[in-house]
Parts: C-alpha cells; structure tokens; sequence
C-alpha cells in the first residue's frame, strides 16, 4: 500500500489566518453597528467546540441576545475574504509539502468551515508560493450539512479523491479537525497553528509538526498503517 493524497484540514493548516479571522468578525459587528469586540481569549473559545457554522449565533444565545447572525456571517466572510487578498505567508514546510506531493503524484484536498470567497482569495494570494501546485478536491462550507468534529466533510474529500482512508493521511491545525479526520478511519498528523496551540494537551497523543514535511507526513501515516495492521 502506498500513500496516495494528502488532505489538509482547515485553511489554518496552510496559513496562520486565526487573527484575521478575528479582525474580520470584529469588522462585521462595527459594520453593523453592534457593541461586540472578540479578545483573542473569547474567539478561541468560541471556535474550540467546531460543530456550527455561526459562531456570532452561539455569542449572542450565550448573552441572552438576538442578532441577525446570517448577515453578520456574509458581512464577515466578505471582509475576511478582504483581508486574506492582501497576502499571508504559507506556514513552515507547506510549500515543501505542495512541490513533494506533485512531483510524485500525491493528490491533495483541502477541507475548510469557509466560503468559497475566503478560501479563493487565499489560494490567489499564495500561488506564488505553492509554486501554482493546487488542489484536486476542495470541500467547503456550502458542501456540507455538517461541520467537524463531524467526519462529513472528510469523508466527502475522501469521496471525491476516490480513494480509501488507509491511502490517505490528513493534516490537521485544531482538536476538533483532529476528532473530525479520526472519526473518518484516516491517519493523521497534528500540525497546530496559534488556536490548537491554546490547547495543547488535546494534541497530546498524536503524531505532531511544527514544521511539515513529507517525512512527518509518511511517518505519521505508517504509523497508523502499523497500528491497524496488529
């Protein structure tokens, strides 16, 4: 058995972009006019759980409020989308990864709780970087019912690469990402950025990167091949 895609999961794993996405909520409440600024602290809280699409919902239920969720989503979606054109540097060793996999015929597939504006708007802005190498498969918010720690959205990549969970390995930059690839049969390395990193301990016994690379991505789906195997 040979190892035939990569799956990223969560545009996190390809650039550092939690703070813009931050920016980008707290653009939306100053747009509309409402009297809410997330701190680092309280945005990471929100998106520990995963499993909704609107974290602006959940706030307000949690305040007792009521807003008008959807609008503020577009609105946030549309400045992130923004934000991310103005260019964002890939994280360490993804570029490497991109070039490996393409040169040796690895298929790859992005997973992402996003639009299709924000996601676009960070591929334009980091083509130079891949080198032009894209992805075979993209599954996005609009592709799915269900969020992670769900496993929908990556048994829909696995689906749409054709190929079965022992073929592939995900990487991913969160716990509930982690849950969500686990929960759908694949190997899997644990590559966090800044909001996995709030939470360390849930990353504690996994395969773990700072830097990715083709040889932590091969030992981290052996790995799990060796396991299965016994």
């Amino acid at each position: 058995m040979t190892l035939e895609a990569v799956i990223f999961g969560g545009m996190g794993t390809l650039a550092e972009v939690a703070e813009l996405d931050r920016a980008a909520w707290n653009a939306a409440f100053r747009a509309h006019g409402i009297g809410w600024d997330w701190s680092w602290d309280t945005y990471a809280e929100l998106m520990r759980p995963g499993g909704d699409r609107q974290l602006a919902a959940r706030y307000a239920a949690h305040l007792g409020q009521v807003v008008e969720a959807d609008v503020l989503d577009r609105t946030h979606q549309n400045h992130f989308a923004t934000m991310l054109a103005g260019g964002v540097p890939l994280r360490p060793g993804v570029a490497r990864v991109m070039n490996w996999a393409a040169r040796g015929g690895v298929k790859l597939a992005l997973v992402s709780r996003s639009e299709v504006d924000p996601v676009r708007a960070l591929l334009a802005a980091t083509a130079r970087a891949r080198g032009g190498v894209s992805f075979d498969v993209a599954i996005l918010r609009q592709d799915i019912d269900r969020m992670a720690p769900h496993p929908q959205a990556m048994q829909a990549a696995l689906a749409g690469l054709g190929l079965s969970p022992p073929r592939v390995v995900a990487v991913v930059d969160t716990p509930v990402a982690w849950d969500a690839a686990r929960a759908a049969g694949m190997a899997t390395l644990a590559f966090p950025g800044r909001l996995g990193e709030t939470e360390p301990e849930d990353f504690a016994n996994a395969p773990l990167a700072h830097v990715l690379s083709p040889e932590a991505l091969i030992s981290a789906w052996r790995g799990d091949a060796c396991q299965a195997a016994e």
